[in-house]
């Protein structure tokens, strides 16, 4: 498969994870309102980095938990003890993230939306 080709299915698995995943919905929301809250108290180039990463990160894990869901599904539809330990562990992994990505949030926004709402 040529370049161009594996990101054309890069770009369709970003776009099927949007489709099919309300919780991925959710973090892509999410993403562009802090993107818009950056343009809007003018973040440092520091902090646009620091918020690019959290963004990336909270958003491979959901995508990452949905490929496990997807594969579990895939292999069986019994109740199973380790795809539960999988399920768990991919589902830890995405909730980890975002409380990372709302303590970066919190540092990085809090003090100006703080200024902002309660000037003087």
């Amino acid at each position: 498969m040529r370049i161009i080709g594996k990101f054309g299915c890069a770009f369709r698995g970003i776009a099927e994870a949007i489709r099919v995943e309300n919780s991925f919905k959710f973090h892509f929301a999410a993403a562009i309102a802090a993107v818009i809250l950056g343009l809007f108290l003018h973040i440092s180039e520091a902090e646009w980095a620091v918020l690019f990463l959290v963004i990336g990160l909270v958003l491979v894990a959901e995508m990452f938990n949905t490929v496990a869901e997807l594969m579990v599904r895939m292999s069986t539809q019994e109740h199973n003890k380790l795809a539960r330990q999988l399920l768990d562990i991919s589902a830890g992994a995405v909730l980890l993230s975002s409380i990372v990505s709302v303590i970066v949030g919190a540092v990085i926004f809090g003090g100006r939306l703080y200024d902002r709402l309660f000037p003087g």
